[in-house]
């Protein structure tokens, strides 16, 4: 299936939204932006910079959380923008306050505010795609274009961040500007959108309508352009006080926690996708240089970019071929590749050949490609879209705790055991989540088989 195909047919919006995602995420590297500053200019230790990586990856969790909150509450554009420019003032106000710590908080604050919009994002795919093939080539458009950026972002900074770090953070600040006038500007959320939302809000989950159903491009253009008093009229001039409480506060969400536990199940266990994807930042550098000594970090870096072309040339291929596969289904196979690949690097403790850690990395990014562009499907059809932002804010949220524990966990178990050994319980944990995802769909395939029905589309993946 060529490039072309597999996302033609997409409304321009999409197209935007996915255009302005690239854009950002090549200034979207504040992790490692930290570190280097801290270290190159400010000269502190490495001890000191990871507390404030850490602080930085702790203030995600809540900016998570807020995000799909306010997303629910006030819209998803909205978020994003307000966001991304907060985010774009600060990180240029770093370049006036160089060589002092106060760069080093508000890298810390841009984090937080770069959370806040993750969610909205995710939420703003499912309102704008009401078909499942649309979602699925929409989130696997973004999870390439943020690839590509995230690529390129880093590589042009390398050449600046030393002698020219100013120019640096003046530059990240007006890449996130240039993205957000694209949102703000090119991506339209149709009043049709904020119609269903409200009576979706109302119904709870027991109408299983498209969630995020709006009108084609054309018709939505139309409707902007009517008069303000026929559109008052289309939507009904005199909303009930019950559609006025909706849209001014989301309905509550643990009672739809309740009614819908396997969701729940499904964002408890997405822990281990997390934990177990981490390794390729925390373990994998350092089998490099327990294996190649002081050749690990070049390596590594061969590693990464390994991955990085993995994914620009495999994406739209494994997508075609696994595009009849429901989603847990896709997991479920993502976790095998995740399981294969990191369990290979086992192999390096008997021969420590770079051509293992090639197949494993190109294994590995497989099982990347499969859970990362189906991971938000699962949630997209099952949940209101007046909860979307804050069930994708849980998903992002149970991420942030599976990225923040896993150095630390493995970490002990290295220093218990050996570096090696490491990959068996990786492979292992990649089979328990694989089985986990298997289990879930055999449980929602019998319970639609209970009620003689067939299985609902909103399961497949494509």
């Amino acid at each position: 299936m060529s490039l072309f195909k597999t996302y033609a047919g997409l409304s321009r919006d999409i197209y935007y939204l996915c255009l302005a995602r690239t854009i950002n995420s090549t200034g979207d590297f504040i992790f490692s932006l930290i570190t280097l500053v801290l270290t190159l200019q400010m000269g502190m230790s490495v001890v000191s910079a990871g507390i404030f990586v850490s602080m930085a990856a702790l203030i995600s969790g809540p900016g998570v959380l807020l995000g799909g909150y306010l997303s629910d509450l006030i819209g998803k554009k909205t978020i994003i923008v307000s966001g991304q420019i907060l985010s774009a003032l600060m990180i240029m106000s770093c370049s006036f306050w160089s060589g002092t710590m106060t760069i080093g908080y508000l890298l810390i604050a841009v984090m937080f505010f770069i959370s806040i919009t993750r969610p909205a994002y995710n939420a703003l795919i499912i309102q704008l795609c009401p078909e499942e093939k649309e979602r699925k080539s929409a989130f696997s458009l973004m999870y390439l274009g943020a690839n590509l950026g995230i690529a390129l972002g880093p590589l042009i900074a390398g050449f600046f961040i030393k002698d020219y770090v100013h120019i640096v953070f003046l530059s990240i600040g007006i890449v996130f500007l240039i993205s957000t006038f694209i949102i703000w500007k090119k991506v339209h959320v149709g009043a049709s959108d904020q119609i269903t939302q409200t009576m979706t809000g109302e119904r709870g989950h027991h109408t299983q309508q498209p969630q995020g159903e709006q009108q084609p491009h054309g018709k939505q253009q139309q409707q902007e352009h009517e008069h303000p008093e026929q559109q008052k009229h289309k939507q009904g001039s005199y909303p009930s006080r019950q559609q006025q409480e909706s849209e001014s506060l989301p309905s509550p969400l643990f009672p739809l926690l309740l009614k819908n536990p396997l969701v729940v199940f499904f964002i408890v266990v997405s822990f281990l996708n997390y934990f177990i994807y981490m390794q390729y930042s925390f373990s994998l550098p350092l089998q490099m240089n327990h294996t190649f000594g002081e050749h690990g970090a070049a390596y590594y870096g061969s590693v990464m970019t390994i991955n990085a072309i993995s994914v620009i040339l495999l994406t739209t291929l494994v997508l075609s071929v696994t595009r009849n596969f429901t989603a847990l289904n896709s997991i479920a196979a993502g976790a095998l590749f995740y399981g294969i690949g990191f369990g290979a690097l086992y192999l390096l403790g008997d021969w420590p050949q770079f051509a293992i850690v090639v197949v494993s990395t190109v294994l590995w990014t497989i099982g990347e490609i499969l859970v990362q562009t189906n991971i938000n499907l699962y949630i997209a059809s099952r949940v209101p879209d007046s909860h979307q932002g804050r069930f994708n804010g849980l998903l992002l949220f149970v991420g942030c705790l599976g990225y923040t524990l896993s150095p630390y966990l493995t970490g002990l178990f290295i220093r218990s055991v050996d570096m090696k050994s490491v990959w068996i319980i990786i492979l292992g944990i990649s089979l328990f989540y694989a089985i986990c995802m298997v289990l879930l769909w055999y449980i929602e395939k019998n319970a639609s088989n209970k009620r003689g029905i067939e299985s609902p589309d909103y399961s497949k993946s494509v």
